[in-house]
């Protein structure tokens, strides 16, 4: 309850209790008044009659009775001695206006003229009627008219007057929600002056500071993950991802390409053609690559060593990594020219193909190899490196069959895998995807690449999203993770969908989804998601973000977005007890949560020491084979177990 409303429910009750209490006692005292006043005045007939028997006889005053009862609505005057009646005269009864009541009181009084007498008088209650005349009543009904509009100015006054406290009351109760920046900015209406000045101060010294943490954020991803001249992804980061997919946490034959592109040496470059024009022909070279490689979903570029640069393709085959080397050195062709560069020696890339189980040593190694014969191929061209192993891939072909069969048949098979707090309970499950080829598993890493390239995502999101509502059911006390790409999201069509299918499940239903979404995905589509991601809260869905760290992104996106957690990458995870570099960056993730609701998940957790190290940096839990491996998600089994060793 605000302030104002306290005050002025105070308010309004003080006062009326006031009223009510000034009203009855005003009340009772008027009418013991007027009863004692006419008591008074009845014994004083009865006085007078006591002194006129003593000249007088019953007789007498028998005419004269009328006379004196008149006044007083006196109706009956009895004489008794020692209980027994002497004289009695009763008077007709006075005029009175239709509808009237007839209430009469009764008074006693012993004569002290002559003793053991006793004169009873009978009379009208002066009160019976009183409150049926308008007019006699208008004074007190025009007093408490007077006292509601009273009480009714001084309380729009109060409103008034505290109007200014209670909008500095709304903006702390907003700053306490997390709310920042702009929208945090008080007006001249909020009272005291003073303290909202000083209010505004502190936010915008703390936007100051969460903009220099951000660009801080920034700097330890460049130092941990960027080389410093040419902007893209360093060795160690390649390596580290690299070596996270030879892990195969999903144990489903991870597979893929590494291509090494070797470009003109720099420093040859630079000593036979000075600085400037070096550098110019070598990051248009690097810009071409970078530019072309953004075309493949999931693929890394990252610079090697010196004029080497490397590229990851997850899930790729030396069929599809074949024709991007044509279509790569096709695109070198169509450079100008430049005098500084042999135009038949710009560029030579070797390709290797890479399984789960592999060491990071033995892939590159290949890869140079390829390289090499590359180069002593002559001209631009490329080599594979042909370890006789057989190729593990599908054509577009076989990937659109196998894609339009698994969502005609139901969807994907789904798995479960727990993520689990630091006290060891299970605050959700995320729900796994893979397909079934005929041969094995496909992971959805994989597959989904494939599916929003034939334009199929959203029809896969609800197929996904309808799928899980049951399971909500089967287990009441379990919080479901599931996948969902940004690109049905944005979409007005699907959000319309997303609504009515979420109205018509139960509130307390919805409030354990959890939609993920990839952080590159995120930062990409920033502007497009926010209305969504308020849409998704106002149907009491949450969020999260996953593969959080994997891209060279700024952490300001967490303030902007109203996400409940986060996921980093396990690219990050993998080893992480022995290279500082990755628990600053999960450190700044954590800081930069500091102060929200954001609660940090590690994904990929698979030993003790990289969970003490993660905790050390400030994770609220983990997820990974350390604590469970992924399990079939079968409807009929409606209890796993909710507390993990940690």
């Amino acid at each position: 309850m605000r302030l104002t409303t306290k005050f002025s429910a105070f308010f309004t009750l003080l006062t009326g209790l006031t009223i009510f209490v000034t009203l009855i006692g005003s009340s009772l005292s008027f009418y013991n008044g007027i009863q004692y006043k006419i008591a008074t005045r009845v014994q004083a007939v009865a006085t007078v009659l006591d002194n006129r028997l003593v000249n007088s006889s019953f007789e007498t005053l028998d005419y004269q009775l009328d006379e004196i009862m008149v006044p007083l609505d006196i109706v009956r005057i009895d004489f008794t001695l020692n209980d027994k009646s002497l004289f009695h005269h009763t008077r007709n009864s006075s005029y009175l206006p239709m509808g009237s009541h007839y209430q009469y009181r009764e008074i006693t009084v012993a004569s002290l003229k002559h003793p053991g007498m006793k004169i009873h008088l009978v009379y009208q209650d002066p009160m019976a009627n009183y409150f049926r005349s308008l007019m006699t009543t208008a004074p007190l009904t025009i007093t408490i008219a007077f006292m509601v509009l009273v009480v009714f100015v001084a309380v729009r006054w109060l409103r008034r007057q505290l109007a200014g406290e209670e909008l500095l009351e709304m903006r702390a109760t907003r700053i306490l929600n997390g709310e920042r920046g702009a929208k945090a900015k008080g007006t001249i209406h909020e009272w005291p002056a003073r303290t909202s000045s000083a209010l505004d101060t502190l936010l915008s010294e703390i936007q100051f500071a969460g903009e220099q943490r951000s660009r801080l954020d920034t700097l330890i991803r460049s130092y941990a993950a960027q080389d410093s001249k040419t902007g893209l992804s360093n060795r160690q980061f390649f390596d580290s991802q690299l070596a996270t997919l030879l892990d195969d946490q999903e144990n489903v034959g991870a597979h893929g390409i590494v291509m090494m592109i070797r470009l003109p040496d720099f420093d040859f470059l630079r000593d036979n053609w000075g600085r400037a024009a070096a550098e110019e022909h070598v990051f248009t070279l690097i810009n071409l690559l970078s530019t072309f490689i953004m075309r493949y979903p999931g693929a890394l570029l990252a610079r090697y060593r010196r004029s080497d640069f490397t590229v990851l393709l997850p899930h790729r085959t030396l069929k599809e990594a074949d024709s991007i080397a044509g279509q790569l050195l096709k695109a070198i062709d169509g450079l100008p020219l430049a005098k500084i560069l042999d135009r038949d020696d710009m560029m030579h890339i070797g390709i290797c193909a890479w399984r789960s189980g592999q060491t990071t040593e033995q892939v590159m190694e290949h890869a140079e190899a390829a390289v090499r014969n590359a180069v002593l191929q002559g001209s631009n061209s490329w080599a594979i490196y042909d370890d006789s192993l057989p190729e593990k891939g599908r054509g577009n072909v076989r990937w659109r069959t196998l894609i339009e069969q698994m969502l005609t048949r139901g969807g994907p098979r789904l798995y479960q895998k727990p993520a689990v707090s630091l006290d060891g309970t299970v605050h959700h499950r995320e729900l796994i995807c893979r397909i079934f080829d005929g041969k094995e598993e496909v992971i959805a890493a994989e597959y989904l690449p494939m599916v929003l390239e034939f334009g199929l995502g959203e029809e896969y999101d609800r197929l996904q999203i309808t799928r899980l509502l049951p399971f909500l059911s089967f287990w009441p006390q379990e919080n479901l993770a599931i996948q969902v790409t940004v690109e049905s999201l944005i979409r007005p069509r699907f959000q319309r969908w997303l609504r009515d299918v979420l109205m018509q499940c139960e509130k307390s239903h919805r409030r354990r989804i959890i939609f993920e979404l990839a952080e590159v995905d995120v930062c990409q589509h920033m502007t497009r998601l926010q209305p969504v991601v308020r849409l998704i809260h106002a149907l009491g869905v949450r969020v999260a973000v996953t593969q959080a760290g994997l891209a060279l992104v700024s952490t300001s996106w967490i303030k902007q977005l109203e996400i409940e957690l986060i996921k980093i990458d396990p690219v990050l995870v993998r080893g992480i007890e022995k290279r500082s570099q990755n628990q600053l960056l999960v450190q700044s993730l954590v800081e930069a949560c500091k102060g929200t609701s954001i609660q940090v998940f590690a994904a990929g957790v698979r030993s003790r020491s990289e969970w003490q190290a993660l905790t050390e940096c400030g994770v609220f839990g983990g997820q990974g084979d350390f604590f469970a491996s992924s399990q079939p998600l079968d409807a009929n089994v409606k209890k796993y177990s909710q507390r993990y060793s940690v």
